[in-house]
């Protein structure tokens, strides 16, 4: 068996766009965004809807996006809403009088001003207006708010700033319900000094929020999406055809007003990749991008090219690499053991990310997990999780490890063996289920009693019927541990061990592409555990009908023959030594 042969090849290892050449085509945020501008179109035009909520992440970059856009939906209506408010002040004989008549200009002082208006900060006077009275003549003064203002039009508000004031939220669905506005006092206690009349307000609102802010708020308003049309401003686009990837790079160019050759926007999308882990989803977030192209080395450049892409990318590694360049300082000084050579039985490497808060980089990280397995009961300790250093997908993904090895060996109930499962030298939390298809090549070593390859690192989540499924941070993972190889010396034989679920996940880093190139490095991708023990053992993990020899009997028959000795204490006491582990 070759494994070389079943490793990937480097072109599975970077994505690729289909474009030839860039058109010049002007293409918006919002025409990435089907969904919601057909709700938003839709919501203009009825008449009997006055509330849309709009989940969004980067609020102030998509608020100034989507006035734009809704201004231009919004058809050119020279009439003037609102009213004036005429206002007759008290003196010594009378009390003061407030009448009201339509608006004749937009110069009134309540009359709309705005078709479309927006405030991710506001309070009860920039909402509603105010009344104010002077301190010594008493006169009254009426001040706008936003929604007269935007009379007749549309308003965007923040949810998380409703949250924050959530005792606003009630009048202004009163508004929309009733198209009316009322004054009231805004002191509790205080009455207004006069009668103020109230008028007809037409006003459409948009709430933008989080997913997060908007389950808050919809626990405080139950009747939220009965009063409300509902779509997402999406921050992630589709491109799943040549036609979405030629949108899209006409969309960077436009928004970016740079010249982009199909070798630049390759390389842009490639390090997309990265952030999205996924080949088919891109962001698109106005912020993501004014993130890139506002960095001093492009902005007085109007050709963009790949390499000046790579250069920021790098730089911000650097920049950020503190921690990480610690995390690999203690491997390679040996303070964290992690071997990446020779065979060992019941050790193998698992691949994993750290993420240390208060600093944007991610990175990935080899821990050495180990199995040992002595004469016992039949437990099977997971030490992380006895010890409660582990999350319950942690623990879970361990007892599918070992419910998965029992079914697939018909293994019996009650084994006369115990095995403790540990992530050696870990002492935070760990979480996450991706260490499942190691724990079962680590178990499975232990109790076949055969090595595993030392220079090979493996990840990938299990079911209990042994397929092996996607997992996160597949990029960072495998950059972690080729660092720590390349550091120390390719030796050709070093590699990683991923789901094949994964595989339009990877946009690997120039480095780890060379060399698997250049065969000093190999990334396999595996379907099931008879693939990844195939990988590790080079023996089959279940009997199959061919013939076999003493070299290369099957998993499955060399455990059930340890099984069997075990079963029945030995006749003579020089055959316990057999089943030792040295």
């Amino acid at each position: 068996m070759n494994v070389t042969e079943q490793a990937l090849n480097w072109q599975h290892l970077i994505p690729t766009l289909e474009i030839e050449k860039v058109s010049n085509d002007s293409v918006t945020f919002f025409d990435l965004q089907p969904r919601a501008s057909s709700a938003i179109k839709h919501f203009l035009q009825n008449t009997h809807r006055t509330l849309l909520v709009l989940k969004a992440d980067d609020q102030s970059e998509y608020v100034s996006l989507l006035e734009d856009f809704i201004a231009k939906q919004q058809p050119a209506d020279s009439a003037v809403k609102g009213v004036q408010y005429h206002i007759e002040q008290a003196d010594s004989f009378s009390f003061a009088h407030i009448s009201m008549a339509p608006a004749q200009s937009r110069h009134d002082n309540f009359a709309a001003k705005k078709n479309v208006a927006s405030a991710l900060y506001f309070d009860q006077a920039k909402l509603f207006g105010s009344l104010q009275i002077h301190p010594t003549s008493k006169d009254i003064q009426l001040n706008a708010g936003l929604v007269h203002q935007v009379n007749g039009g549309v308003l965007i508000l923040s949810v998380a700033r409703l949250l924050e004031q959530f005792d606003l939220w009630p009048r202004l669905k009163h508004i929309l319900l009733t198209q009316t506005f009322d004054w009231y006092s805004a002191h509790p206690f205080k009455p207004l000094p006069c009668d103020i009349p109230s008028y007809p307000l037409e006003l459409k609102v948009v709430l933008l929020g989080s997913r997060a802010d908007l389950a808050t708020f919809h626990e405080l308003e139950p009747d939220l999406f009965q009063l409300a049309d509902y779509s997402e401003v999406e921050s992630y686009f589709l491109m799943d055809s040549p036609e979405a990837q030629m949108q899209w790079a006409n969309y960077v160019q436009t928004t970016s007003h740079k010249t982009l050759d199909p070798a630049t926007l390759n390389k842009f999308y490639q390090l997309l990749v990265r952030e999205s882990e996924d080949r088919s989803l891109i962001n698109i977030s106005p912020l993501t991008l004014k993130n890139w192209f506002s960095h001093s080395e492009l902005q007085h450049k109007t050709a963009v090219s790949a390499e000046d892409f790579e250069r920021i990318f790098e730089q911000r590694q650097y920049q950020q690499s503190f921690l990480r360049e610690q995390a690999y300082a203690d491997i390679l000084h040996e303070q964290i053991y992690v071997p990446t050579d020779g065979e060992e039985i019941g050790q193998i490497n698992g691949l994993s990310v750290i993420d240390y808060a208060g600093t944007p980089l991610s990175f990935g990280e080899p821990s050495r997990i180990s199995c040992i397995v002595q004469f016992g009961e039949g437990e099977i300790i997971d030490v992380e999780r006895k010890s409660e250093l582990a999350g319950n997908i942690h623990g879970k993904g361990m007892m599918i490890a070992e419910s998965c090895l029992a079914s697939l060996l018909n293994l019996p109930s009650q084994l006369p063996f115990s095995a403790s499962l540990v992530f050696e030298q870990s002492y935070s939390e760990i979480d996450g289920d991706s260490a499942s298809l190691a724990a079962f090549c680590v178990l499975t070593s232990a109790l076949a009693d055969l090595p595993i390859p030392q220079s090979i690192a493996i990840t990938g989540a299990i079911d209990q019927f042994g397929l092996v499924h996607s997992v996160g941070g597949v990029n960072d993972k495998i950059e972690g541990f080729f660092t720590i190889c390349e550091r120390r010396g390719l030796t050709g034989k070093q590699g990683v061990i991923i789901p094949t679920a994964v595989i339009h996940q990877l946009s690997l880093s120039e480095a780890v592409v060379s060399a698997v190139k250049n065969q000093q490095f190999f990334i396999w991708a595996v379907e099931d555990v008879f693939q990844a023990c195939e990988i590790l053992f080079q023996r089959d993990l279940l009997e199959d009908e061919k013939a076999y020899s003493d070299d290369n009997l099957p998993l499955s028959r060399l455990i059930q023959q340890r099984i069997e000795l075990r079963a029945e204490p030995p006749r003579f006491p020089f055959l316990r030594g057999l089943f030792s582990k040295k």
